[in-house]
């Protein structure tokens, strides 16, 4: 209890920093966004703005696995949708370009057996063949050969995952692999030479 002539002593209020250094550090992250923006940096991914719509029709399959090619072209209109600024269009008429796939390769192998010669750990791989063509192609285009893309996934079914799952990973991948493809890239032909 306090003596009657004592005071509590209160808790003296934090410094808060000055308004003007607060106001200096705020001017300098705009004029430094400033000026970054205006030498034509960005963070956006460089895609082809002169293409706007993109047809996709159902991938080809050389693969015996049922409904593998559907779930990738389904991942891939859904990841051209939301990563990209084209628009995928039911129809190779309204197209500006064309995105055609063939699987080659779909399989599952095991990795790691238990000691009852059962699948501790599986992989599943998925290869497929992409081509992006302007609608018409151009001459350039029409020469070019198609790009192989692979994908790789580990599944350990001991713990629950299936070759369903692990099909689906792959495939999920495999969309975000094609879809980077379809950026420009950054350079040019001239660079080439």
């Amino acid at each position: 209890m306090p003596f009657s002539g004592s005071r509590i002593r209160q808790p003296e209020p934090t410094s808060r920093v000055p308004s003007a250094r607060l106001s200096g550090t705020l001017i300098m992250i705009m004029l430094a966004g400033t000026m970054l923006g205006g030498c034509g940096y960005t963070i956006r991914a460089p895609f082809d703005k002169s293409v706007k719509t993109v047809f996709v029709p159902v991938f080809r399959t050389q693969s015996y696995r049922r409904d593998l090619n559907l779930n990738l072209c389904e991942m891939v209109q859904k990841e051209i949708m939301q990563r990209s600024p084209y628009k995928v269009v039911g129809r190779p008429e309204g197209a500006d370009t064309i995105l055609e796939g063939t699987i080659n390769f779909a399989d599952k192998n095991t990795v790691v057996e238990n000691p009852f010669n059962l699948p501790r750990e599986l992989n599943a791989t998925v290869s497929v063949v992409v081509k992006w063509t302007h609608n018409p192609p151009t001459e350039a285009e029409k020469t070019r050969l198609p790009t192989t893309v692979s994908e790789t996934v580990n599944f350990v079914p001991e713990v629950g995952e299936t070759a369903l799952t692990a099909f689906y990973r792959v495939n999920q991948r495999l969309a975000a692999q094609i879809v980077d493809m379809m950026e420009q890239p950054w350079y040019t032909d001239a660079d080439l030479k």
